[in-house]
């Protein structure tokens, strides 16, 4: 083979080389460009999923993602659920004295706090209506029957337990407002499950136990935590309570019977409370100094249940 055919052939092999380069680039360029646009639009479905977690509780958001087993296909179900209800006492009041963006804050802020809790105890946020929150227990994750009871009135203590320093948040911000709640809780079968249209869905629940939640709500006294006794039977080993009488809702055939708690069941506190002693048949209620600055929250549930527990002795 002369040097001039040789010349030819490498020439020709060089003139390949660069195709096959070129070609090779442009597939790198183009699976760059594929690969950026797979993680925009990961970003953006990532941007998406943040967005729905805020407006659904952990337990819906994990079912409909299919983070966990798949119940979504589920269109309803007859189970039995602890159902809370809890609003601010005097807050229509207060909408008509505060400016819009110092009530919008402290308003979130609550909820916020309340909404932490809730999580924290495992319960499924139904809604916020203005200052009122519905949560249920037992779906669409289920434990037993007295877990979700128990850590219903768990949640509705620290609730409770959380309002002084909430109170002083709103104090700061402007709103000379006692910050007080009340609560009622229920248990019971309901429906529960998915309702409403082609257009938008509700993951809530239905049936005359969550009536009867919320009349047990405006029954309660400012401050306290109304349950009733389908509540109380499964619970009552943990929490202590005192009976406050029986209550009438409608479209339920006999009255409910009502009961106000007090706190959790701890020998070890009643023993050690600083506060109150017992002595025989009789009590020694030590001198209280309460400010709203100063006391602790600590102090203040102490405080409260000495008293509680003082009142429930003399009557």
């Amino acid at each position: 083979m002369s040097s001039e055919d040789l010349q030819a052939q490498l020439s020709e092999e060089q003139a390949k080389y660069a195709e096959l380069e070129v070609l090779y680039q442009n597939i790198i360029d183009h699976s760059t460009e594929v690969e950026n646009e797979l993680l925009e639009n990961n970003n953006k479905i990532q941007m998406f999923l943040d967005r729905m977690r805020r407006y659904l509780s952990p337990q819906l958001y994990e079912m409909i993602t299919g983070s966990k087993e798949d119940e979504a296909s589920i269109s309803y179900q007859r189970r039995k659920l602890t159902i809370f209800f809890s609003d601010i006492v005097g807050f229509t009041t207060i909408t008509d004295s505060i400016e819009p963006e110092i009530l919008s804050d402290c308003l979130n802020k609550y909820l916020d706090v309340m909404s932490s809790i809730a999580i924290k105890y495992g319960g499924t946020i139904d809604k916020f209506i203005g200052d009122a929150i519905m949560i249920f227990f037992g779906a669409p994750v289920f434990e037993n029957d007295t877990a979700h009871a128990l850590n219903c009135v768990k949640m509705a203590i620290e609730m409770r337990d959380s309002l002084p320093a909430l109170d002083e948040y709103w104090r700061k911000s402007g709103i000379n407002h006692n910050l007080t709640c009340r609560i009622g809780i229920n248990t019971g079968y309901v429906t529960v499950g998915n309702f409403g249209t082609n257009e938008r869905m509700d993951y809530t629940i239905i049936g005359g136990p969550v009536n009867v939640a919320s009349r047990l709500e405006h029954a309660s006294e400012p401050g306290g935590i109304l349950i009733s006794n389908a509540t109380k039977s499964l619970i009552d080993e943990f929490i202590e309570t005192k009976a406050k009488g029986e209550i009438v809702v409608k479209g339920v055939h006999t009255p409910i019977e009502t009961y106000q708690v007090i706190g959790l069941k701890n020998e070890q506190e009643k023993k050690e409370n600083p506060f109150l002693k017992f002595d025989g048949e009789g009590f020694l209620l030590k001198p209280l100094h309460f400010d709203k600055i100063s006391t602790d929250p600590e102090e203040r549930r102490l405080m409260r249940y000495a008293l509680e527990k003082a009142l429930a002795a003399l009557k």
